[in-house]
């Protein structure tokens, strides 16, 4: 059996459509900007916090810059304007505000895939990580 986190207020059940996320290997230069900035900032994985041992030469093994909004949904995210929430713009802004350091954490590699599956939620709110187990 799973953790279930409990908040008070109002929930409602909308026929709204899930993003589904899925791991995907970051390329291109835009891409490869977003990820420097994140390692740069973060230097380990925000949930279990391994250190990344040989940042200090540009290594990174096992570690993985990861959009907390997926890439792959950069049309909804302009569609909602979210980039109203981004106050530091990429290095280079026609990266588009997806790329923003602020959309983004540095995870084990395990740990993104655990972030993408849903198996792994973090809240904002009180600064926890929540893992789902599930019995099948």
């Amino acid at each position: 059996m799973g953790r279930y986190s409990v908040r008070i207020g109002s929930v409602s059940v909308t026929d709204e459509v899930p993003l589904i996320c899925a791991v995907s290997l970051p390329s291109g230069t835009r891409v490869e900007s977003f990820r420097d900035a994140v390692f740069q900032r973060d230097r380990r994985c925000v949930i279990t916090g391994n250190k990344a041992m040989f940042a200090h030469v540009g290594r990174w093994r096992g570690f993985e810059a990861t959009h907390i909004f997926p890439l792959a949904y950069e049309r909804q995210w302009d569609d909602c304007n979210l980039s109203r929430l981004i106050t530091v713009p990429p290095a280079d802004e026609s990266h588009g505000s997806i790329n923003s350091v602020q959309n983004g954490i540095m995870l084990t590699s395990v740990m993104h895939q655990f972030f993408a599956s849903y198996d792994l939620a973090i809240n904002p709110d009180v600064c926890r990580a929540r893992y789902s187990r599930f019995r099948g």
